[in-house]
């Protein structure tokens, strides 16, 4: 017997939740091991790592310059200037006072040239205690940019939670400067998945339809059920016309899913609207009701749904768990459970 799809998805997300939860259970595990290791290493050890911390940072000083260099374009700044003396003053001690070793954090500032466009990052690490003996660095990223490259908050958080793991992956070792090269490393990729382009400044003189033409747009269409072959075909062929691509899901629910121009977008949101009773209108104005999600981004940004050079694809699909993978495929997960799972 199938199981219903409501209940398919739910457990779905149950075992999701659950995975990340294992995975939080590791860490928390890899974390009082770490503790524990610390707790346990003699006050020699724990001074040896902390004077390899300051040796790396005064590396990376050499390399990068300071906030008083203007030569160059990379800065590195000492976040907390007095638990970096304090950390320097345990060394020169030997910690005969026996202090506690204090947590540091540094920032190195990065520029980049990228089309034109220049990419500001600063990548903040924070030092714990025990780093880099028995603890890994702890990264983050911010970025901004001049010029039409505009930085995605997907950008940022798929570039920390990759430092993440590779600094983990460096336990043990000095790792800032492999994280810097690696956080360069993947900058090209990160620009071509996450990042997008704005197009050039729209002329005082374009009209609205030229705005509309120079957008993307994507459009979520539910209703109760569409189960008429030729009013399938209809809105197939209507969709294609308009070089739109996206699904539509026959039966019950009925979802209509289209991507293209927003002016495309908007011509077929009012065709499937209009009057049914007239020649070459739409499905009455009951469909107006039903459309259920309205995004609209930049022309430089990525479709999801690209048309195929001589295939328009447009398709039909007659399984919810058929759309849901194909939205996951192209990263629409959270619009397929806002606009369809949520109605």
């Amino acid at each position: 017997r199938s199981v219903p799809y409501s209940q398919w998805w739910r457990e779905r997300e149950r075992e999701k939740e659950r995975e990340k939860e294992r995975e939080r259970e590791i860490e928390r595990e890899r974390a009082r091991q770490h503790s524990k290791k610390m707790d346990q290493a003699s006050k020699e050890e724990k001074l040896e790592a902390l004077e390899r911390t300051i040796q790396e940072i005064e590396a990376l000083q050499a390399i990068y310059g300071d906030d008083d260099d203007d030569d160059t374009s990379s800065k590195i700044t000492i976040c907390s200037q007095s638990e970096y003396n304090k950390a320097q003053h345990i060394i020169d001690t030997e910690n005969k006072d026996n202090e506690h070793i204090p947590t540091l954090e540094i920032e190195i500032k990065l520029q980049h040239e990228h089309d034109q466009n220049t990419l500001f990052q600063s990548l903040r690490f924070v030092l714990p205690p025990g780093y880099p003996a028995y603890t890994t660095a702890i990264p983050s990223l911010s970025s901004s940019s001049s010029g039409t490259l505009k930085l995605t908050k997907a950008a940022q958080e798929y570039t920390t939670c990759s430092l993440t793991t590779k600094s983990k992956e460096l336990m043990g070792v000095e790792a800032l400067l492999e994280l810097v090269q690696y956080a360069q490393d993947i900058l090209p990729d990160v620009i071509s998945q996450f990042c997008k382009i704005d197009a050039p400044p729209k002329e005082e003189e374009d009209d609205d339809n030229n705005s509309e033409e120079k957008q993307i747009g994507r459009r979520w269409i539910w209703v109760h059920h569409i189960t008429n072959t030729q009013r399938i075909k209809d809105i197939c062929s209507e969709a294609r016309s308009h070089h739109l691509s996206g699904y539509i899901k026959s039966g019950y629910p009925g979802i209509v899913l289209i991507e293209g121009s927003t002016k495309s977008c908007n011509s077929f949101v009012t065709w499937i609207k209009g009057n049914k009773s007239r020649p070459g209108g739409g499905f009455g104005r009951n469909w107006g009701h039903h459309v259920r999600g309205e995004i609209d981004f930049d022309f430089g940004e990525m479709r999801c749904f690209k048309e195929e050079e001589e295939k328009k694809c447009f398709e039909e699909v007659e399984d919810l768990k058929v759309l849901s993978a194909h939205c996951k495929n192209v990263g629409l997960e959270d619009e397929f459970l806002k606009y369809v799972l949520q109605h």
